[in-house]
This record gives structure tokens, C-alpha cells and sequence, in this order.
């Protein structure tokens, strides 16, 4: 399923490379690494090597410029590209304030850099 049109967006996305640990909820599995390619206070979209189901819940630790945030959220859509990865589209689902505000403050210097 291709990302909704910017139109659409609830939540301004900007590019970023974070890495980011992804760990299914309530399934026994491995932690996997990835790199997030957009970031919105709203969600992310991040790269991986398989599918891992929409719909999927899922945790993530973001590395941010001097922290890391946790946030729980769903798998809301995944593309195959050609190169056989998978973009990965998460909608955050819960974040605590303090880190919501981490990653506004992230958005807002990456968003401001790009004028």
C-alpha cells in the first residue's frame, strides 16, 4: 500500500535518519534495527528487510540528537521497493508528552534547516 498524499497529512513529515530499534508487541520475536526515513509527530516511516504485517503493533526506540524516545504505535502501511526492502509506515499511538516534545523540537530544527 503506497504512503496517503501529502495533501492528506494530519502531520507535517521531514526527512531523517534515526536509528530505531522495532520490537512487535505481545509476539515472541528478535528486536531489529532500522533507519527512519520521515519522521511527524504523528509517526515515522522507516526502512527493514521484510514485511512485518499491517496492522502489526509495535514499539520503537528512536535516536534522536541527544536522546531516545519510546513510542508504541501500528503498522499502517508497507511498500516493497525494488531493491527488496520494505518502507515501513507507523502511526504513533502513544508517546509520553515529554517525548513528544522532544521530537516536535527535532522536527521544528530539521523543518527550519530545509527553508
Amino acid at each position: 500500500m503506497a504512503e496517503e498524499p501529502r495533501a492528506f497529512r494530519r502531520f507535517p513529515r521531514v526527512p531523517a535518519e534515526n536509528a530505531v530499534l522495532v520490537r512487535r508487541l505481545g509476539a515472541e520475536g528478535p528486536e531489529v534495527m532500522a533507519m527512519t526515513r520521515t519522521v511527524s509527530s504523528g509517526g515515522c516511516m522507516f526502512v527493514h528487510q521484510e514485511c512485518l504485517g499491517v496492522g502489526t503493533s509495535v514499539e520503537l526506540l528512536i535516536s534522536l540528537p541527544g536522546r531516545v524516545i519510546k513510542a508504541q504505535g501500528r503498522i499502517v502501511w508497507e511498500n516493497e521497493r525494488a531493491s527488496g526492502e520494505v518502507e515501513v509506515g507507523v502511526e504513533f499511538l502513544r508517546i509520553t508528552p515529554e517525548d513528544r516534545r522532544a521530537l516536535e523540537a527535532t522536527i521544528a530544527t530539521v523543518a527550519s534547516k530545509d527553508k
